[in-house]
């Protein structure tokens, strides 16, 4: 007798894993962002001594601080969550999947721990140039943790490394370095990366033109803005050439991605990239006659022409 999957257990596991990534996601790109503003904004303090820009690092870290104190809360649950929603897989899988989670919260998360306590309390009782570094390597252990998450996940999309075990009915890691540097998570790293990189950009611009329109704290604003522009100009070409090199690893490793993404129930030739759109709900199987999209804006034959689709 088949027993009966209890399919509302299943939806309640999804959504609650659901609703924390959202709030994960939120926050930890903006902290990845902000990591490198209040570093460029130490730095110029620790250069030229000049009291305005230490009083502008202390601003951008305290919403730094927040971002960070509510991923790290989200994160926490996420990890917790692998155990409780989807035991089964963790069970099946925790041999590999577990090494980088396991990794992220020893090295990555301590390292963070530790300096941004040095970071918010340390500006009087350490050495300028102690307390610089500390600010640095923050944010660099916000994005070894990154490194860490984005390995599992890249795993996960593009299994390597492992090998099925019959006698334990469980896939086992036998090459851990294939598992850590696969193509798939270098790739996921950086553009995820500079994606958060982007967000923070635009967020530091954003709060220096709201400070602009009430004519409050000109100086502070300009500069965060110049900061900002620079420094998302920058990121959002990094990030055009690195999701390109993402759209590339997507249709040598899971074709079938490529064309949800896109939208395609069929391949063709000179086929377009679709810029603009909104998907046909009723829209059921390849051959049903119904349109896929309800409309769409298409750039004629330009995903035939990428790299990334060849």
């Amino acid at each position: 007798m088949i027993e009966s999957i209890d399919t509302s257990l299943i939806d309640w596991s999804r959504a609650q894993f659901a609703l924390t990534a959202m709030y994960h996601w939120i926050f930890v790109p903006l902290t990845l962002g902000l990591a490198i503003v209040m570093g460029v904004m130490e730095t110029l303090y620790y250069k030229t001594g000049n009291e305005f820009w230490k009083h502008t690092a202390k601003f951008w870290m305290k919403l730094f601080g927040i971002n960070f104190a509510i991923g790290v809360a989200t994160g926490l649950i996420l990890e917790f969550e692998f155990g409780t929603n989807w035991s089964n897989y963790s069970w099946f899988v925790g041999d590999i999947f577990g090494a980088p989670l396991a990794i992220e919260g020893i090295l990555a998360f301590f390292m963070e721990a530790t300096f941004i306590a040095v970071m918010f309390f340390g500006w009087d009782k350490v050495s300028k140039r102690f307390h610089l570094a500390s600010t640095w390597l923050t944010g660099f252990g916000a994005t070894i943790s990154a490194w860490w998450i984005l390995v599992a996940n890249a795993w996960m999309q593009h299994p390597v490394g492992m090998q099925f075990n019959p006698d334990t009915v469980r896939n086992e890691m036998v090459d851990f370095w294939a598992v850590a540097t696969s193509p798939v998570a270098v790739n996921k790293f950086f553009h995820t990366v500079l994606s958060g990189w982007v967000l923070g950009a635009v967020f530091v611009v954003g709060v220096g033109c709201w400070f602009l329109l009430k004519k409050r704290n000109r100086d502070f604003a300009l500069a965060s803005i110049k900061i900002g522009a620079v420094f998302g100009l920058v990121s959002s070409l990094l990030a055009v050439w690195t999701g390109d090199g993402s759209g590339y690893q997507i249709a040598q490793t899971q074709p079938m991605k490529l064309a949800a993404v896109e939208g395609l129930y069929e391949g063709g030739n000179s086929v377009g990239l679709v810029a603009v759109a909104a998907l046909n709900p009723e829209k059921k199987t390849y051959n049903d006659g119904k349109d896929p999209f309800l409309f769409r804006v298409e750039i004629p034959s330009l995903l035939s022409s990428l790299p990334s689709a060849i």
